[in-house]
């Protein structure tokens, strides 16, 4: 049997009771682990379906937690069982880890938050709804078993289809300028939407979509085919990604090149960490660090150098960690592994909604009831503010950087969830905490700031421009049906942004408007406009949102349930996900797009919303700077 976690760490392993001697992994052992292993795959897999079909917070948790416990042995597996067991748990790890970022990916999709920085008081969204047919290019995202993706096409059927793909799309290849392959990338993952019933087809439009977006320097759109290929095929995303993004980095010219490469990197470093693949995030990061520094960008390189100083400090303790996994591979409830792991994944990898799950079975007289607090959701101001200030007490003592800044991001997050239901002292007490802790520190190349919620300056007896509204800071309604009814938001945005909003439609089948502004352009996305039979950008070289480029057709929201739309505005175009789902792109120059002219606002560089004889209930609206700097009006 291989020790290689022995000549790693020199383990000795921990027993079922504090009271046991030492004792060793036998092959009925490693059976009992695989066994256990495939069982809360399957649990997490379920939990997962589950998750997707009631768009729920809480079952996607429940579905990372029985993951992480299924990795925990499956690497025990990979280390020390027999050959044949170590591919197994190979296999299985590789569809864990596509697993883990469908989960991951999920509960951004309704949320806006990664699991890991969730903070107390979750509230599941009602079902979101399926998307229509037509809802993008790209293949839709299936129910898909990650243990039964299907395998690579065998060479010679890869050839053939390759072939045929030639001759297909022969004019489009010859062709060679970047916007030409940009175009042709497009069209190749349009094409594999309407190939799903052949493998090798799909396979090979999937690949060449990546190389052509890698010759055009379009990272997006190779991330966007690689993601489409593992979700098909039993690949590991996170080693195409790799190679990829390295590749790109030859591609790339200018500042702005750099930086999305930047950001793409610092992803996949997070989920090389998510997936506890440090060796692998170690070396990312120092790519990362290359194009943060590329990219001209101070603010950016300096936080990218410090998260790679807290990769490779993550890595020690990581490998400090393997003696506990083998533990809680054998004895799952085992008080102190079950302690290690939970401070591991909470204090190193941030991921709280996990690790808490792990603390609470330990036996520590501090952090156990600490954790059984938090995980049971406190509602009250006060008694939030009081789990947020424990794990402050605990920060103060950390002498790692790493864990005391988990520790400060966590309770900032605690302290923010509070400060909306807190009044008086208490108010007080947690604003100047929040002032004390700063500024939410963003991960890798992710924005230059904090999110900005665009619900607390809203006030409708300034703000509204027609119609009935009301906001207390943490609800935007417009409380009667108005032909374009409209409130401006105080706030001029910065040149690249990401805007998030969660909305319910409670009364009329007509448009949701979310008015976008970059410099001194405005244009609205009208979400099921023109009888609820559309969704575009108003307007588009003067063409309205029901007939240019960007036109969705097909119904995108649904009285009664909640969505949640993310729009991202860069300097090459707009695009717009409802539930995850893509509905909406622009590419091209803002020059040519512009707003109704009954839609005009104030100010003609504000964000702005319409509700179009319909009644829109607003629960979340959020902006998340990328580049540039944004302004209140007051």
């Amino acid at each position: 049997m291989s020790r290689t976690l022995a000549t790693l760490v020199g383990f000795v392993l921990l027993v079922a009771t504090p009271t046991a001697g030492a004792q060793q992994v036998g092959p009925q052992d490693l059976d009992r682990i695989l066994e256990r292993a495939d069982q809360l795959l399957e649990k997490a897999k379920a939990s997962y379906e589950e998750a997707r079909s009631k768009s729920s917070v809480s079952a996607f948790v429940d579905a990372g937690f029985k993951l992480e416990e299924a990795r925990i042995k499956y690497i025990v597996l990979q280390e020390i069982g027999s050959p044949e067991k170590q591919k197994i748990a190979t296999d299985r790890l590789r569809a864990i880890n596509q697993l883990a970022k469908l989960i991951h990916d999920g509960t951004v999709a309704i949320s806006g938050t990664p699991v890991e920085s969730s903070t107390p008081k979750p509230a599941d969204p009602a079902p979101a709804k399926e998307p229509a047919p037509d809802a993008a290019p790209v293949a839709p995202t299936p129910d898909v078993d990650v243990t039964k993706r299907a395998p690579v096409p065998d060479p010679a059927k890869q050839k053939d289809a390759e072939k045929l793909l030639k001759e297909l799309f022969k004019d489009q290849y010859a062709k060679k300028a970047p916007a030409d392959r940009r175009a042709l990338a497009r069209q190749l993952l349009a094409q594999a939407a309407k190939s799903q019933d052949d493998p090798a087809g799909l396979w090979v439009l999937y690949r060449e979509a990546q190389d052509v977006a890698v010759q055009a320097g379009e990272a997006k759109i190779a991330l966007e085919a690689i993601e489409a290929t593992a979700r098909s095929f039993d690949v590991d995303s996170m080693v195409l990604r790799n190679a990829s993004l390295t590749a790109l980095g030859k591609t790339a010219k200018v500042p702005e090149d750099f930086a999305i490469l930047a950001a793409a990197t610092g992803e996949l470093v997070d989920d090389y960490v998510r997936a506890d693949e440090f060796d692998a995030a170690e070396k990312m990061a120092v790519l990362e660090l290359q194009y943060a520094r590329k990219s001209n960008n101070i603010a950016l390189a300096t936080r990218t150098l410090a998260r790679s100083r807290e990769v490779s400090e993550g890595k020690l303790l990581y490998t400090a960690m393997k003696s506990v996994l083998e533990t809680l591979a054998k004895t799952p409830d085992d008080p102190a592994a079950n302690l290690e792991i939970g401070r591991f994944l909470c204090f190193v990898k941030g991921s709280w909604d996990l690790g808490l799950r792990f603390v609470v079975k330990g036996s520590d007289p501090v952090l156990k009831p600490l954790a059984e607090k938090e995980l049971s959701l406190p509602v009250q101001p006060a008694e939030r503010t009081a789990v947020a200030d424990a794990w402050i007490d605990l920060a103060d003592k950390e002498k790692s950087a790493l864990r005391k800044g988990r520790l400060q991001a966590h309770a900032r997050g605690i302290y923010e969830s509070a400060l909306p239901d807190a009044t008086g002292l208490l108010k007080a007490k947690i604003e100047k905490r929040l002032e004390t802790l700063g500024p939410a520190p963003t991960s890798g190349a992710g924005p230059a700031a904090g999110s900005v919620d665009l619900l607390k300056g809203v006030n409708p007896a300034k703000d509204a421009v027609l119609g009935d509204w009301t906001c207390d800071g943490k609800t935007l309604t417009c409380t009667r049906r108005t032909i374009n009814a409209r409130i401006q938001i105080p706030y001029i945005p910065p040149d690249e942004y990401d805007l998030t909003m969660v909305v319910e439609r409670k009364e009329g089948m007509e448009a949701l408007g979310i008015g976008f502004a970059r410099g001194s352009t405005q244009w609205i996305i009208a979400i099921d406009g023109w009888g609820a039979g559309a969704t575009g950008i108003s307007t588009v070289d003067g063409r309205m949102g029901d007939g240019n480029e960007t036109t969705h057709r097909g119904q995108v929201l649904t009285n009664g349930k909640v969505s949640t739309l993310v729009c991202t505005v860069r300097k090459d175009g707009v695009t717009m996900t409802a539930d995850g789902k893509k509905i909406t792109e622009y590419k091209g120059s803002f020059d040519r797009l512009g707003n109704l002219g009954n839609l005009t606002m104030p100010n003609a560089k504000s964000l702005y919303v319409v509700s179009y004889d319909s009644v829109y209930v607003i629960t979340k609206y959020t902006l998340t700077p990328v580049s540039g700097q944004g302004k209140p009006l007051r």
